[in-house]
Parts: structure tokens; sequence; C-alpha cells
């Protein structure tokens, strides 16, 4: 299984680097050498990492393969996956996204709230979309809100906050 690290933003410069804002700002699975997939829009392609560079909004990459800016502009929007197996372990309540879709929301008192179908990124914090018999509800993934996670039981317990949804 694939899962997305990054969000392709566009060329940086003229000879095909990339780039890109890390979804885990902490990752160190782009190194030299890392096997990636590039995806957009149906279409991948698999490729390696050359070099990796550090930025002030995110990272710039080299991959094999994307020699100039033209081939790097196609891939704008795009996002760069790794295999499961070979990306860095996640700290403590830390999670992916892919782990919290479809997991069941409920209250601390047992009330269902809905399913989470999936997740939108933001600059202060990540939001859970969640389907509800009403409809959607956005719901801040922030501590004054998620009571906990439990991956491996797909089940996320809140805190009731009159008005929320």
């Amino acid at each position: 299984m694939k899962i997305a690290v990054a969000h392709i933003r566009g060329p940086r410069g003229f000879k095909g680097e990339l780039a890109a804002a890390l979804y885990r700002q902490s990752s160190r699975s782009l190194k030299p050498g890392a096997e990636v997939t590039l995806s957009k829009e149906g279409k991948s392609r698999d490729l390696k990492v050359e070099y990796v560079k550090s930025l002030r909004k995110g990272i710039g990459l080299k991959l094999t393969e994307i020699d100039d800016e033209a081939t790097a502009e196609s891939w704008r929007g795009g996002e760069i996956l790794i295999e499961l197996e070979k990306i860095d372990p996640l700290d403590e309540k830390e999670f992916y996204h892919f782990q919290l879709e479809g997991a069941g929301v409920v209250e601390e008192d047992g009330t269902e709230i809905g399913i989470v179908a999936g997740i939108d990124d933001f600059a202060g914090n990540d939001l859970l979309i969640v389907k509800t018999e009403k409809g959607e509800i956005l719901i801040p993934f922030v501590k004054a809100i998620i009571k906990s996670v439990d991956v491996a039981m797909k089940k996320i317990v809140i805190n009731k906050i009159e008005g929320l949804y």
C-alpha cells in the first residue's frame, strides 16, 4: 500500500526540481535513493529521489527522469507516494489520514455522530469531514475536541461541544 507523503506545489527552477509540501513536517522518508510514485489525476510514475533540500515552505527535490521545468510543471497539484513499510514510524498520537477514514465518531457518552469521510489539511489544524444522518459536518482535529483515537478499532471519541454540529 502506498500513501501520500507530500503535495507537489510545482517546479522549482529550470532543471526539473519540484517544490513540495510535506504532509508530516518531521518526515525523513524522502531521501536520496528512495523509491517514490508521483500521482496526479489517475496517472502515476515511479521514480527515485536524487536529492532533497529544505526550503522555507516545504522541500525541493530532484527525481530521476524529471529534467526540465515543463515536466516538473506537469506534476503540479499531484502527490508523492511511498510504500507504507518504507515510511518513518509515527510518534505516539500521530496518525495517517487513511487510518482515520472510515472511523466512527462518538461522543464520550456513546452518542454516535457519524463516520469520517475524509480529512482537510489547514494551516492551523486538520478538519475531520464526518458524514452524519443530516449531512456532512467538519470537526476540528484538536486536543480540546478529540478525546481519544483508537486506530485498531476505527473509533474517535470527542468531547461534546454545543453548536459544533
